[in-house]
Order: C-alpha cells, then structure tokens, then sequence
C-alpha cells in the first residue's frame, strides 16, 4: 500500500484560531465527514476520572472465573495506556458489594471477612459517557500468550445490547473475534439455507495480529455496523441498537471450560499487558465536536498502517458487495495550535494536496516525517483536498 501525498502551498499568512480535528471516510459512493467527539491518548500520568471508571461499575469481581478486575492494574507508561493481567493465587479483601451474593451461593464460594480467593487480578476501562451512533476507534497492541483475552466495545448495561469490536485470545494470533448482542435473539441472522444462526465468528488475518499497532474500528450507524482492522473491513452487520452504551477496553484470563477458553498455560508469561494507544470517537453532527487534548511531547504519531489480508472469511457476517464500497479513512489531529498529523488507515491510495487564492505554488508549508504538516504561515483562505479514487473532499482548516 502507498499513500504518495502531494502539498501545494500559496503565499501564506498568520494562523487565527485552534485546528480541529476531523476524519473523512471514503466510500465509492460517498464520503463521510466525522468530527472528533470524545477520545483519550493517555498523555498523562493518571488516568482521567472525569472520562473513566478505571473497573467496571460493578466492581469488576467475576466470581465464576476467579479474576477482579482493579484499578490497581492500570498504568499510563510514556503515552500508552497499559491494562494488565497477572496470577494472584491467594486471597484479597473486596468492598462488600461487589459481591454478588447468589452467584456465590451457587458457586458454593464462602466469602470470610470479605474475602475470597483470586486466581488473576486484571483491568478495564470504562467511559462515563454514553453514545449512540458514531466511529469508534482504538489503536492498540494485543498481547502473545494462551488464555490472555483483550477486548474493545460497547455495553448497554441491560444485558441486552452489546457491540463488540474487537476481542482476541493470546494463542489465536491472526484472529479476531467479532460479535454483537441484541434481545430478543435479534442477533439471529439468516445463513444461505434460510437456517437462524448467531451473527459473529472468528476471522482469520494476515500478516498476525498480536504483537503488532493496530487500529480496531466500527462505524455503528442507524441500521448498519461495519467493523475494521486498520482500515480493512472484516464483517457488517444490517441492524440497529436501542441502547446508548459505554465504551470499554479491558484485559480479561480465559478460563478452561468457560467462555474464550481455553485458560493460561506453562508458557503464558505474567504480567502480561494490553497496550492502548489512543480511543477515539467520532460522530457525524458537528454540534458533537469537542476539544482533542493531548500532551504534545507524548503524542505519538501513526501515518499509515499495514492493511491486513482475510484469509478466513465468515460468508454470514462478510456481504461481499457492502463491504467492497470501503475504501479507508484520513484523519487529521491536530498536535499545538498550527500543526496537523495525517494518519492514513486503509486499503487505497491517497493523495493530499492544498489551495488558496494565490496563484503562486510553492512548498511554503512545513511537512516534517511526510506525514505533518506546520500551518504556522498559511492564508485564512487555505483548503485541504484529499482524493481517494473517484472521490474528492475539500475543508477549510482555517476558517
């Protein structure tokens, strides 16, 4: 994949106002305008309470699994988030209500004192907002090792409604798992024979996975959720959600016998960390947009990500004709008040190229690393085009 970018620049006046973010999805047919709605780089020390739950709200005790996840397991280390995991084997003391009393009657667990024993201690974020609608994103690397089990999605809280983007096992190196979750058994889709079965699956992929910076992906809008993996389209969904839902990314241990099994093993190694990034959110109503807010020195710049091959197609989530009008997304994220860096994820050519009343065209712009552009002397009048195929978007950075 080559993303060859082309800047053309006319003489050039002061930048006025603060760059916003902004992120173009190319279709053959279309091309959709997403504005940044909510998102973390994890460019501090600690994590943002006011964004985050740093377990699930409910305490985060699996009693079933012998694991808890707890915030003490959250670290932000040099502009990454990183969700460990780790074996425990002994007793821990926990808050009272994160005890669900009748699962522990059937479990026959005798809780004393408030405490119980733990095979892992592992971690989760979550949002405090909710959302409805949008293209969520998460740059991530999943981890190597049998029974790890990282995770990005969306939750409703009723037990009904559940997007998942993404979630993988250590020992399934190119494949991901893709899922949804709906009352009603509305999840239940149609094979070829006419035979009811559950949408989602496990898709194969190549060059591997783990190991690697990816970004995981889904455009939910109403009626329709597509999902990707840097850029390329993996699975499609024709249906629609009720619930505004949170945001999650965590790091689960599979157990054997038990959902995601099978559980670690000799050669798994401890702690082991899911490593995050960045999450995004984008939405289609301008009126959404917010504030990206990042740590300039911790910033880490992604311009463009190897596109991964489906070597194992799931025919019941993978409609050939819907999935083939994608063609891959440009966002421009704005680092200080005058720069933009340009990432690139998927599957076309891409070509960017700038205007303005000036007739003369010279390299006047700033490009450091091909892939960030310094706006400090361009005129009000500046438009940015980028062009995919048959299709072309032109904005106004400055105005």
């Amino acid at each position: 994949m080559k993303h060859p970018i082309l800047f053309f620049l006319l003489i050039t006046f002061g930048l006025s106002a603060q760059l916003k973010p902004i992120l173009f999805q190319f279709k053959t047919d279309t091309v959709l305008t997403w504005h940044y709605q909510f998102g973390d780089e994890f460019s501090n020390k600690n994590i943002d309470q006011e964004k985050w739950i740093p377990r699930y709200p409910w305490g985060g005790l699996l009693l079933d699994q012998s694991q808890w996840s707890t915030p003490a397991m959250i670290h932000v280390q040099n502009g990454w988030l990183q969700l460990t995991a780790d074996r425990y084997g002994k007793k821990a003391k926990v808050e009272n209500w994160m005890i669900n009393q009748e699962q522990a009657r059937e479990l026959q667990i005798d809780f004393k004192n408030d405490s119980v024993y733990l095979d892992y201690l592992t971690s989760c974020l979550w949002s405090k907002d909710t959302f409805r609608y949008g293209y969520f994103e998460c740059r991530a690397i999943v981890p190597d090792g049998q029974g790890l089990w990282p995770a990005f999605w969306l939750y409703g809280q009723n037990q009904k409604d559940e997007i998942d983007f993404m979630e993988m096992k250590g020992e399934r190196p190119n494949d991901i798992h893709v899922d949804i979750h709906l009352p009603q058994r509305k999840d239940y889709v149609k094979n070829k024979l006419g035979i009811k079965k559950d949408w989602g699956g496990w898709v194969g992929m190549s060059p591997k996975l783990t190991g690697d910076t990816l970004i995981f992906s889904g455009v939910w809008l109403p009626n329709s959720l597509t999902y990707f993996v840097n850029g390329t389209p993996v699975s499609f969904f024709n249906g629609d959600f009720q619930t505004a839902m949170n945001l999650i990314v965590n790091l689960a241990v599979a157990r054997d016998g038990y959902a995601f099994n099978p559980g670690p093993n000799d050669q798994t190694q401890f702690p082991a960390s899911f490593q995050v990034d960045y999450v995004r959110v984008w939405s289609l109503d301008p009126r959404k947009s917010t504030r990206f807010e990042t740590n300039k020195e911790q910033f880490t710049v992604g311009s463009s990500f190897k596109p991964r091959a489906i070597e194992n197609k799931v025919g019941l989530i993978y409609p050939k004709k819907e999935l083939s009008k994608e063609k891959g997304f440009v966002s421009f994220i704005p680092i200080g008040a005058n720069q933009y860096a340009i990432q690139y994820n998927g599957n076309e050519d891409f070509k960017i190229s700038f205007n303005g009343e000036e007739k003369q065209i010279e390299n006047r712009i700033k490009v450091k690393n091909g892939n960030i552009i310094d706006l400090q002397n361009a005129p009000q009048n500046l438009s940015i085009i980028i062009t995919c195929g048959n299709q072309k978007v032109e904005f106004y950075p400055l105005k």
